[in-house]
């Protein structure tokens, strides 16, 4: 990749572009961001003329449609946001040779894998997320473009819709929280995403190298169950008196038959070497950036 005359930012608001559009200058001349009423990603046909008009030579794109659960009923507006507008953005790319950087997910697998989740592993997503994302690389992938595709899993931010949020409002409300003990993944905090992403950045332009996959996760391991308690713990309210229940996948689905509940992968791991071995860098343990920014984030949602 050349160096970045001018960036385009999809999806500034949201717990990633949020974070990244305060560090964009630090590889880009100049940042342009969007808002979804001037660019929505539903609006196929307005994305070639707008990028048209600002001509970027870098497109990140932090955008989508992340409502797992609501994706099993919206599956038409899940492709077109996730699928559709990605495929438009890397033709546009290839045509006027731009480098376009997109988010991807651990959910493009099925979470049958006992061990982390590598870069060539074969995928086979098993909700209609996962296989709106899996479809989005695939098309990327074809459209013959300079292409980046970071995988994540499970994120959260200061603000935003995400899980500590709901766990530390339901804490402050006293409610029973049946929550899934046999799901592992790996909490990622949207800045330490943003930083990562930076440094990857920087490398491509210094170097010219191209990972194009990389799986981007720090270090370590939970479930739901345990991240929920760790949260719990962290919360300095005598009055808290909610009961946390350990439930297996299986079971949680039973219960809630009613509410349309999306499958998710019980393995979301991700495996880092090809990160650290690009980077040069050893990644944190997810638990150390934990414990910086839980404190903040129990502040601004207990009242």
């Amino acid at each position: 990749m050349e160096k970045v005359n001018k960036t385009l930012l999809l999806g500034s608001s949201g717990q990633i572009g949020s974070n990244l559009n305060k560090k964009l200058k630090l590889i880009s001349k100049k940042v342009k961001i969007l808002s979804k009423k001037e660019l929505n990603l539903e609006n196929l046909n307005s994305i070639e003329k707008v990028l048209d008009k600002i001509q970027p030579n870098l497109i990140i794109n932090a955008a989508g449609y992340t409502k797992v659960d609501e994706a099993e009923k919206e599956k038409v507006k899940c492709f077109k946001i996730n699928m559709s507008s990605s495929k438009e953005i890397a033709n546009w790319s290839k045509i006027n040779n731009c480098f376009f950087v997109h988010y991807s997910t651990v959910y493009i697998f099925d979470g049958k894998k006992k061990q982390s989740w590598k870069e060539n592993d074969k995928a086979g997503p098993i909700n209609s997320y996962g296989k709106s994302k899996l479809a989005a690389e695939k098309e990327i992938i074809k459209s013959k473009c300079k292409y980046l595709i970071l995988r994540l899993n499970w994120i959260y931010n200061d603000n935003g819709e995400n899980f500590p949020k709901k766990i530390i409002k339901k804490i402050n409300k006293n409610e029973k929280l049946l929550l899934v003990n046999n799901q592992v993944g790996t909490p990622n905090h949207a800045e330490f995403i943003s930083n990562i992403t930076i440094k990857i950045l920087k490398k491509i332009i210094n170097t010219k190298l191209n990972p194009e996959i990389l799986n981007v996760s720090a270090r370590g391991e939970t479930n739901y169950y345990n991240f929920a308690k760790k949260i719990y713990k962290k919360i300095k309210n005598k009055k808290k008196n909610s009961e946390l229940i350990p439930i297996k996948s299986e079971d949680y689905k039973k219960i809630f038959q009613n509410k349309k509940t999306a499958q998710r992968p019980l393995n979301s791991l991700l495996n880092i070497n090809k990160l650290e071995k690009f980077l040069k860098l050893r990644m944190p343990n997810w638990e150390s950036i934990f414990e910086r920014k839980i404190k903040l984030i129990i502040r601004k949602y207990t009242k």
